[in-house]
C-alpha cells in the first residue's frame, strides 16, 4: 500500500512526511525507510536534491527526524520490492449481546500471537460513524463515510498484556453512544 487512505493524501508529500505506516509495514519497515532521493522546492524556491549524501540535514527532516513542513516534494526516489502474494480480509464485529462481544474480543485477541508469528499483520480500526451520525445532519456524500481512530499496537503488549487491550478494546465500546463497529484488517504475504 502507497499513499494515504484519503485522495487528497499524496504518496510523495502527506504519506511518507506523515508516519507512512501501512499493512505492509511489518514487511519492509515505513513507506519513508524506502526514500532513496527527494526532489524539493525550498522556502526561498530552489529545486533542490535531497539524499542521505547531498542535503542530509534536510532528508533527515522530511523522512521523519521533524515534522514534514520544510519543502514542497516534488518528486521522490523509492526503493522498490517485488509484490508478495498477499491475503486480505475484513471483519466487522458488532455484537448486540454483551457477553457474546467480550467473548469474541477476548478469543481475538488471544488469536493475536499466532497470527503475528505466521507473518499476518493486523490492524483495529474502531469505527465511531454511529455516534457521528446521532451527532450531525446528514450529507450527501459521494463515498462512505467513517470516522476513525487508530493506533500502532505495539507486539509486546499483543504477547505480553492481552487482558489490558481487551479491556481496552471493551472500553471503546462502552464509550460510544451506540454499538461501535470494530473493523478488523489482516494481512498475510
Amino acid at each position: 500500500q502507497f499513499g494515504g487512505s484519503c485522495n487528497p493524501v499524496g504518496g510523495t508529500g502527506g504519506f511518507l512526511q506523515g508516519g507512512s505506516h501501512s499493512l505492509l509495514s511489518s514487511w519492509k519497515g515505513l513507506g519513508v525507510d524506502q526514500v532513496l532521493e527527494y526532489d524539493v522546492v525550498t522556502e526561498d524556491g530552489q529545486r533542490k536534491i535531497v539524499s542521505p549524501c547531498q542535503n542530509s540535514d534536510l532528508f533527515y527532516a522530511l523522512s521523519g527526524g521533524v515534522g514534514g513542513t520544510y519543502d514542497v516534494v516534488v518528486s521522490v526516489v523509492l526503493r522498490i520490492f517485488r509484490s508478495p502474494h498477499i491475503i486480505g480480509t475484513l471483519l466487522s464485529i458488532e455484537a448486540s449481546n454483551e457477553t457474546l462481544y467480550v467473548t469474541l474480543i477476548r478469543d481475538l485477541v488471544r488469536f493475536l500471537p499466532k497470527l503475528a508469528d505466521g507473518d499476518w499483520t493486523t490492524a483495529f480500526i474502531p469505527s465511531f460513524y454511529k455516534a457521528y451520525k446521532l451527532a450531525l445532519t446528514p450529507s450527501d456524500p459521494t463515498g462512505y463515510n467513517m470516522l476513525l481512530g487508530s493506533s500502532l499496537i505495539p507486539d509486546t503488549v499483543v504477547r505480553n498484556r492481552q487482558n489490558d487491550l481487551i479491556q481496552l478494546f471493551l472500553q471503546m465500546k462502552r464509550l460510544s453512544v451506540k454499538a461501535t463497529s470494530l473493523l478488523i484488517n489482516h494481512v498475510a504475504g
